[in-house]
């Protein structure tokens, strides 16, 4: 039967955790230095809302198992125990959680017993189901054309049946071929609108009263999406994967409101009032992980276990599975070793151009001596504050820089590469990556944000049309790059690349070849390269600005977005 009267269902969204399970260094929506975060007080967190209200559902939504030191060197299983301790009721997996490569990621989602873990060690599962209607299988043969996952999920709370579905990343099968392999990923605006009609209408005629989706699409597509709906389809849109604070929910076309929590850092509380049955109110809270809130035991239990080997004075990792035959990384020092300190607050909270990557790159040109480096736009980051930044509460940052920030800022296992293009493939590759960040289409957007550039300097209108945003490059030198140009540049190499044309996954480069670490012989990595600059004091000790924006775009902070939610017009 119908409830009667009032009945309130508080969602609860984790997402983008990125394999953080301590308190570090964030912004808050204004750009103030914060601490935040932490397993142990997320989990607090999220009792809080619970004891608030026993009608509670947990989502977990995207690129958990994936991101830090802990997760590179145990594909993850380090992550599990303390997550799986928060009682969440059901998540999706992110474009990060397929990273460690196939198997694994069959192995950690489910109880198939085809498949095996190429380096024999157990992969730990999540204890709660998760969804993707947006993933099948393409082999082996007598799972070709199955779900990978359950597309939907029902779940009764105070008698109110709640319907959620699922929608991972899209751009797996543009991080590395392998990683997709043996899975098809939807593609395409239409694809979608279609999926998510047919599933919702599937949950309404089964008696769902309110339906949600989990999307790791990020919000830029999930705002598309829900403008294009069928009024009354979805209540609401829960995003991750683009790591947005959304203060104030967005209200849409179809009705559907589209809110994402940011990261690891807040977690996000949706109220939604069903009167006599029907949805007659929603209300939406950013709850900040901050320091009110206590340390779970338990939780801060299974952290401390999960981190005591990467704390060991006598620690000595190297990578399992797939990244052991990639790279040539050993963990041999304690991740809390400080390895030095920075005068430049180093971050990648700019969609256009931040300190990290630009410190980075002028680190890979000093290294190699080429005329140009180039970095991919990852999100996924820490913030490392300056010596001397204040915190919110007035303390003061040490500028310290720990092995443990190294790997944050560079989880995957890459390693640096020469080669050489034309100015004619450099403007292709640029105005590419443009598109992919600040088109009006969302679907023509894929992950992360702008590269970066050290050796050169972009003019550019990012108000004007896909494909004809730059309006010159030049070297830093001041000599303007023409098309015929050849230039030799410095970047970063997947593991196992295939096509020899690829630098920092773009195509078009050529006479690719890897930069030796004498201490290893084999390619530098980029943790190893990061922190040998640090040592050796060649770290940036100033923030330059190489990219000059015409349109004078209002970007974070002082536009509310890293990421403009409708593209730049």
């Amino acid at each position: 039967p119908t409830p009667t009267g009032d009945v309130v269902i508080s969602f609860v969204e984790l997402n983008d955790l990125h394999a953080h399970l301590t308190e570090h260094a964030d912004y808050n929506p204004t750009g103030q230095l914060v601490k935040r975060g932490g397993l142990a007080r997320i989990a607090t967190a999220i009792n809080s809302v619970r004891l608030n209200n026993p009608n509670t559902v947990v989502m977990n939504i995207g690129d958990t198992y994936h991101g830090g030191v802990e997760a590179f060197y145990t594909e993850g299983n380090a992550i599990v125990d303390p997550v799986n301790a928060l009682g969440i009721d059901v998540g999706v997996p992110g474009n990060w959680d397929f990273a460690y490569g196939p198997s694994v990621t069959r192995l950690r989602y489910t109880n198939d017993s085809v498949f095996f873990n190429p380096s024999g060690q157990t992969i730990k599962q999540p204890n709660f189901p998760n969804i993707a209607a947006n993933v099948t299988n393409v082999s082996p043969a007598p799972r070709a054309g199955q779900s990978f996952l359950p597309p939907i999920f029902s779940k009764n709370i105070a008698g109110i049946n709640v319907g959620f579905i699922g929608i991972t990343s899209d751009i797996v099968p543009l991080m590395h071929q392998t990683l997709s392999r043996g899975y098809s990923f939807l593609q395409g605006e239409a694809a979608y609108r279609n999926t998510i009609t047919q599933y919702a209408n599937d949950l309404r005629s089964q008696g769902a009263t309110v339906v949600v989706v989990m999307s790791e699409l990020g919000i830029h597509k999930d705002l598309a999406l829900a403008n294009s709906l069928a009024s009354g389809l979805v209540d609401v849109f829960f995003s991750a994967h683009t790591h947005e604070v959304v203060s104030n929910p967005i209200a849409t076309n179809s009705g559907a409101l589209v809110v994402e929590a940011g990261n690891d850092t807040y977690i996000g509380r949706m109220d939604v009032t069903l009167s006599n049955g029907r949805v007659s109110n929603r209300q939406w809270q950013l709850i900040a992980v901050d320091n009110t809130f206590t340390e779970d035991a338990n939780v801060k239990s299974l952290v401390d276990i999960a981190r005591a080997p990467f704390l060991d004075p006598n620690v000595n990792m190297t990578p399992v599975g797939g990244a052991s035959f990639m790279v040539t990384q050993t963990l041999n020092r304690p991740i809390n070793t400080v390895v030095g300190k920075t005068t430049v607050t180093l971050d990648r909270r700019q969609a256009l151009e931040n300190t990290l990557n630009n410190a980075y790159t002028d680190i890979m040109r000093q290294k190699t001596g080429t005329q140009l480096a180039l970095n991919l736009g990852f999100r996924f980051d820490t913030v490392n504050p300056s010596q001397g930044m204040f915190f919110e509460d007035n303390t003061v940052a040490n500028g310290d820089i720990t092995i443990e920030d190294a790997y944050r800022f560079f989880p995957a296992p890459f390693v640096i590469a020469t080669a050489n293009v034309t100015g004619a493939q450099l403007k292709q590759t640029i105005e590419n990556n443009l598109t992919q960040v600040f088109s009006t289409n969302a679907f023509n957007q894929w992950g992360g944000w702008v590269d970066g550039f050290s050796g050169l300097n972009i003019d550019l209108n990012l108000a004007s049309a896909d494909g004809n945003r730059i309006n010159n490059l030049s070297l830093s030198t001041g000599a303007v790059i023409n098309a015929n140009d050849v230039l030799s540049v410095t970047g970063c190499q997947r593991p196992f690349e295939l096509d020899a044309t690829i630098l920092c996954s773009h195509t078009g480069f050529s006479n690719v070849s890897p930069v030796i670490n004498p201490a290893t012989g084999s390619g530098w990595t980029a943790v190893d390269l990061f922190v040998d600059a640090i040592e050796n004091n060649t770290l940036p000790t100033s923030t330059r600005q190489n990219i000059i924006d015409t349109n004078n775009t209002p970007l974070w902070p002082v536009g509310e977005y890293i990421q403009p939610l409708y593209g730049v017009p």
